[in-house]
């Protein structure tokens, strides 16, 4: 939490006491893509992921509209934010950040 220095608690929502969130970058290869529902049909709901570790997620955020119409390609590897990893080692809340061209997608699992 940040605060201004020498502000009284006010007891609501105000712009003088802000949370702060970390966030976690990791990248994961492409394995699949999810269909979009409500005004989404028609679109990319959700990208289906592989971690290097092996573990399968979905990343159903963070999309522009072009994007939706058209995602990443299954086998390329994206960059991703989310908050933390769950017991089971999956991220939680993860969100779409780019894809990275950089990396080798042999660095990760291949069947996913």
């Amino acid at each position: 939490m940040l605060a201004v220095p020498d502000k009284a608690h006010r007891g609501k929502r105000s712009n003088d006491l802000l949370k702060v969130k970390t966030m976690v970058t990791d990248d994961a290869i492409v394995v699949g893509h999810k269909a979009g529902k409500g005004k989404h049909t028609g679109k990319l709901g959700a990208l289906e992921c592989v971690l290097r570790s092996g573990v399968r997620f979905q990343i159903g955020t963070g999309f522009s509209d072009r994007e939706r119409d058209d995602p990443p390609k299954v086998g390329e590897v994206v960059e991703f934010r989310y908050f933390e990893l769950t017991k089971a080692q999956v991220p939680r809340f993860p969100a779409y950040v780019r894809v990275r061209a950089d990396i080798d997608a042999d660095e990760f699992p291949s069947s996913g």
